[in-house]
C-alpha cells in the first residue's frame, strides 16, 4: 500500500550535480530514490520543494512522495539515515495528507548566502562560503537589497536566456525579506520569497557585492533591475555559499 509522506532533509551539495534527478550524474534526488527503492520497494518518484544547483546546499529541503512504507515516520527517518550517504541527512519524516505536494503547497522559501572575509581562505569553511579579501560595505548592500522587496519581475537575475525567452509575467516573484548582516568574519544574505528563478539568488549576490565593493553604483543596480535583462549584470556569486534554509507552508505573519 502506498502512503504519502513528507521528508525533511539536509545535504552538503559539494559533490552533487544539483538536487534534481539526472541521468548518470550524482544528484540528491537520485541518491534518495535509490535508497527508497532499497528500503521501500514499489515507492513512487519524489517531489522536492525547490531545485538547487550543483554545489548548493540545503538545511531545510522538503520532499514529498507516495511510499510503500508501512511503519511510522520516525522509523522511516532512522531507516533512511542508516543507509543514505554521509552528505545527506533526514531531519524529520511523517505521514502526510494524500494531497500534500512539497513544491506546489509551499508558500515561501528562504535562502541564505554566506561570505567569508579575510586575508586568506579558511579551509574549514571554503565549502560553505565565498571567500573574499574585501569587506563589502554593509549599508550599500542593504540599500541595494531594499530595492528587491515586493513583487517585481526578476528577469535581470534569472538564469541565462530566461530574461529573453520568457514573458515578463513568468518572471514575477514576491520577495518578502532581504537583509544583509555581519557576524565576525562572516557576511550573510537572508532572502525570503514565494519562489525563486534559477540562479536568482547567486545573481543577486554577485550584483549586490559589486555595489557594496564600490565597483558599481546603486543607480546602476536599480537601472539594471528595472531593465529586466540578464545581460546587464556580471558574473553570479559561486554556489558554495548558498543554502536553502527553510520552506514555509503557512503564512509568515508580520515577522518572518
Amino acid at each position: 500500500m502506498l502512503r504519502q509522506f513528507r521528508i525533511d532533509i539536509a545535504y552538503d551539495g559539494t559533490e552533487f550535480f544539483g538536487s534534481q534527478r539526472q541521468p548518470v550524474r550524482r544528484t540528491v534526488q537520485g541518491e534518495l530514490e535509490r535508497v527508497l527503492k532499497r528500503i521501500a520497494p514499489g515507492s513512487e518518484s519524489t517531489a522536492f520543494a525547490g531545485r538547487t544547483d550543483a554545489g548548493v546546499h540545503a538545511r531545510g529541503q522538503v520532499v514529498s512522495g507516495r511510499l510503500a512504507w508501512r511503519d511510522d515516520g520516525n522509523a522511516l527517518r532512522h531507516a533512511l539515515n542508516s543507509v543514505l550517504p554521509r552528505d545527506i541527512a533526514v531531519s524529520a519524516a511523517s505521514a502526510a495528507d494524500e494531497s500534500f505536494h512539497a513544491r506546489y503547497d509551499a508558500r515561501w522559501r528562504e535562502y541564505r548566502y554566506a561570505l567569508h572575509i579575510g586575508p586568506t581562505p579558511d579551509v574549514f569553511v571554503r565549502r560553505y562560503a565565498w571567500w573574499r579579501r574585501r569587506d563589502p560595505d554593509a549599508s550599500l548592500a542593504q540599500r541595494a537589497l531594499g530595492e528587491l522587496v515586493g513583487e517585481h519581475a526578476f528577469g535581470t537575475f534569472a538564469g541565462a536566456g530566461r530574461s529573453q525567452d520568457e514573458p515578463r509575467e513568468a518572471l514575477v516573484r514576491h520577495v518578502r525579506l532581504a537583509t544583509w548582516t555581519a557576524d565576525g568574519d562572516t557576511r550573510s544574505l537572508r532572502i525570503i520569497a514565494n519562489g525563486f528563478l534559477p540562479h536568482m539568488v547567486r545573481n543577486i549576490v554577485g550584483s549586490v557585492v559589486r555595489v557594496a565593493d564600490g565597483d558599481a553604483t546603486l543607480d546602476w543596480f536599480i537601472e539594471a533591475f528595472q531593465r529586466g535583462d540578464r545581460r546587464c549584470i556580471g558574473q553570479a556569486a559561486p554556489p558554495q555559499g548558498l543554502v536553502l534554509q527553510h520552506v514555509y507552508y503557512d503564512d509568515l505573519g508580520a515577522e518572518p
